[in-house]
């Protein structure tokens, strides 16, 4: 009797519904690619470590960046773990997962955020930005976006905890649905992430107003450079004048900021989406069925973009690129050397 009141109990916590065959691949193939990922910004952490190069406050904002990401990944990989076992957890576990989940969110959008400000300053108010950007404020900054990402987590661990039964067993899909949880969760979740996106979308802006004043600064300085060399060729009549070498703008500087366009419009159009799909999900009442497709789909944008839009950020800049081929020949020398 005893064993049949064990079985039914380990019974009731596991669905009817196994996990899809297809859908646990999924969660595997996530799990594969966030390991992956995690690697790479470890590496490019450790770029930015040991390169003098790159010791600047823009790069040490990217490398809070990565540690976020870091944390975002094996969140997801965690929840994909959750998700793939298709069985109940303890209220404690979900609280605990889903807190966490917020602390990483918050700890990469505000380091986003910071990242895009960083960029702002350093090309709308150059000389403001040696002055204020310090590395003793660089390390405030940082430490102020890591604390309030984690008063984030500790505000919705702390409003599980009063809302629900520890001891008790329920399915992550019941969990988010439990009355007095879900609004706080959504009060929480805009208060991140719409605030975020607002704060990216007018940074963005003021990105691609100073993008076209370059460009139009750069093509002025073309055609300068284009009447100084026709005044030359003009005043000096010797064959190899044609042949000499051309006098170029330096076109960096409005390259790398196209590059933080394209990251953060990307940013924007990949969140966005998630973040609506969320709230309809957890306020609404609509089936799975109708949910299910868009935030799926909302949801693989999103985590492509945490993925490897950094990524793109980061190795799209010169300097970046140079520290990592650096990087690789000094463990190809430890390697050769052993």
């Amino acid at each position: 009797m005893e064993e049949e009141v064990i079985v039914n109990a380990s019974a009731s916590s596991l669905s009817d519904d196994p996990v899809h065959p297809a859908l646990l691949a999924s969660y595997i193939f996530v799990i594969f690619i966030a390991a992956a990922t995690s690697l790479v910004y470890l590496w490019l952490i450790a770029t930015i470590a040991v390169e003098h190069i790159l010791h600047n406050v823009s790069n040490y904002f990217m490398a809070s960046l990565c540690v976020s990401l870091i944390v975002m990944e094996i969140l997801i990989s965690w929840w994909s773990v959750i998700l793939m076992s298709n069985s109940k957890h303890s209220s404690l576990k979900l609280a605990i997962a889903t807190s966490s989940t917020y602390f990483g969110l918050f700890g990469y959008f505000s380091n986003s955020v910071v990242i895009a400000a960083d960029r702002y300053m350093k090309i709308s108010r150059p000389l403001q930005y040696l002055r204020l950007a310090t590395p003793r404020r660089c390390t405030v900054l940082i430490g102020a976006s890591w604390c309030l990402s984690l008063l984030i987590g500790l505000s919705v661990f702390l409003t599980a905890m009063l809302k629900l039964e520890t001891d008790s067993q329920q399915f992550y899909s019941s969990f988010v649905q439990e009355e007095g949880f879900r609004i706080p969760m959504v009060v929480m979740s805009d208060l991140t992430i719409f605030p975020s996106m607002i704060a990216v979308t007018f940074l963005i802006a003021a990105l691609v107003r100073i993008a076209r004043q370059q460009r139009r600064k750069i093509r002025d300085e073309m055609m300068m450079l284009k009447h100084l060399q026709d005044r030359v060729q003009q005043t000096e009549q010797e064959d190899n004048d044609k042949n000499a070498p051309q006098l170029r703008p330096n076109h960096l500087s409005d390259k790398t900021t196209v590059y933080f366009i394209v990251h953060f419009s990307a940013f924007v159009v990949a969140w966005l989406p998630t973040s609506v799909a969320l709230n309809i999900a957890i306020l609404s009442d609509l089936t799975s069925a109708d949910l299910n497709p868009f935030i799926t789909a909302s949801s693989i944008i999103a985590m492509f973009d945490t993925f490897y839009g950094t990524m793109f950020l980061a190795y799209a800049q010169p300097e970046h690129r140079q520290a990592a081929r650096n990087n690789l020949k000094r463990v190809k020398r430890l390697v050769c050397d052993r």
